[in-house]
């Protein structure tokens, strides 16, 4: 790390590198493909007349940092967690990544104070109009939930403040990621800028500590970042309430989440216990019978299970080629995955395998074809590779949901948990 510090200090992390400008239009794309949909709103709520430091919760790993770089075409720095910077070379791709590292508490007092090194290059990328990224939570955690802040955010903020606030003002923006699913790669996506926190004009009220200073930012911001994604307060329960959310949920997860809260605080203790207790065995029976919870609506149409069925047939060609394609890449992901401990680094790992092994992939595809095929259907075979590997996992999704929708549409409804499913949506008045 102080070799990086050596790096920061002769080096300008906000300066423009063309190679830097080269590779992001590929990083970006390939960050999109990530998703069957990935969506940004809120841009309004960025003002332009300040520095601005991006605030989001933390739940995926590095696709938090991807999602919130592809959201602008200019430059953002961002905050890691320090330890990622132990190795020299490492260290040297982090800050030609425009990553800065940010000693956590736990990494000790002595330690801590290196922060102070860090801050003053971020606060100088602030001065440029260069936005600086910090996750405030400072570990990820794949819930609906917020952990508690850390001080990093604030400090940063502050000093900010002092030195380039009497210029323009500093703000924090709020921001929610919501992923469809934190684990399974291919789902969906939505990143969401809230209201902008001023926070030259709260330092600017009165004469307060900066230890308190710090708490003040550190409690409108949480209060602001719950508002900003499905939030479902953090205790023993989280699980089993998401679960509950997912099945009153009528697509729109904030309001079920409203509903369950405001139910509970309505009906009592009692009710919310019996809720959770059949949340809890519907579960159960659900992990076991290896059923989507989403086939708990579509396996009760056979309209729509015919309709899959035939979907899945015409599809099964198409399928077949996508894999073969793509399977450079979608088999070293594959292979890792297992040997990944941490679940929420799998999107991440998904999306490292792709930037590094689709132009090979595609490269070797195109040799081989236009060496044994005619120029045409090789062509045609060759286009085909990009949209492969996306096919393949969509594919994989829908087969997945459609086995899900077959075997619980056979299945005993007792032994399903099909009544537990109606019973909770009925407490709810579904």
């Amino acid at each position: 790390m102080n070799q990086l510090l050596k790096l920061m200090s002769k080096s300008k992390i906000y300066e423009h590198d063309w190679l830097y400008s080269a590779l992001r239009p590929y990083v970006d794309w390939c960050c999109r493909r990530s998703y069957r949909s990935l969506k940004v709103d809120g841009y309004e709520n960025i003002p332009q007349d300040g520095a601005v430091i991006i605030a989001p919760n933390h739940c995926n790993t590095l696709m938090d940092a991807l999602v919130i770089l592809q959201a602008f075409k200019d430059e953002t720095v961002f905050g890691a967690r320090a330890d990622m910077f132990k190795k020299p070379l490492v260290a040297k791709i982090m800050f030609f990544l425009r990553i800065v590292p940010m000693v956590r508490q736990r990494d000790g007092l002595k330690n801590v104070l290196k922060n102070y090194e860090t801050i003053d290059t971020i606060v100088e990328s602030l001065e440029h109009k260069v936005r600086f990224c910090l996750y405030p939570e400072g570990r990820h955690r794949p819930m609906h939930s917020l952990l508690p802040l850390g001080k990093g955010l604030s400090r940063v903020a502050i000093a900010a403040v002092e030195k380039i606030g009497s210029r323009f003002p500093v703000y924090v923006i709020p921001t929610g990621i919501e992923y469809g699913d934190h684990f399974r790669f291919r789902s969906t996506c939505k990143v969401h800028f809230g209201q902008a926190i001023n926070v030259t004009e709260i330092l600017s009220k009165g004469d307060v500590p900066e230890a308190q200073q710090a708490d003040n930012i550190r409690r409108i911001l949480f209060s602001k970042m719950i508002l900003q994604k499905t939030y479902i307060p953090d205790d023993e329960n989280l699980p089993l309430k998401w679960t509950i959310t997912k099945i009153i949920s009528e697509g729109d997860n904030v309001s079920a989440v409203s509903k369950m809260q405001e139910t509970f605080r309505t009906e009592g203790e009692d009710f919310e216990k019996a809720v959770l207790n059949d949340a809890a065995e519907f579960e159960k029976r659900r992990l076991e019978g290896r059923f989507s919870i989403y086939s708990y609506l579509d396996a009760r149409s056979a309209g729509k299970l015919a309709a899959k069925s035939l979907i899945s047939i015409i599809l099964a060609p198409a399928f077949l080629l996508a894999a073969i394609l793509s399977l450079p890449i979608w088999g070293i992901f594959e292979f890792l995955k297992p040997r990944i401990k941490d679940r929420a680094f799998h999107n991440t790992a998904g999306y490292g395998v792709r930037i590094l092994m689709e132009p090979l992939t595609l490269i070797f595809w195109a040799a081989l074809s236009f060496s044994l095929l005619k120029w045409l259907p090789a062509l045609l075979l060759t286009l085909c590779v990009p949209f492969s590997y996306n096919f393949f996992y969509d594919g994989i999704e829908f087969y997945r949901r459609w086995i899900s929708d077959l075997r619980l549409a056979i299945a005993d409804k007792e032994v399903s948990g099909f009544n537990l499913y109606d019973r909770i949506r009925g407490r709810f008045g579904l």
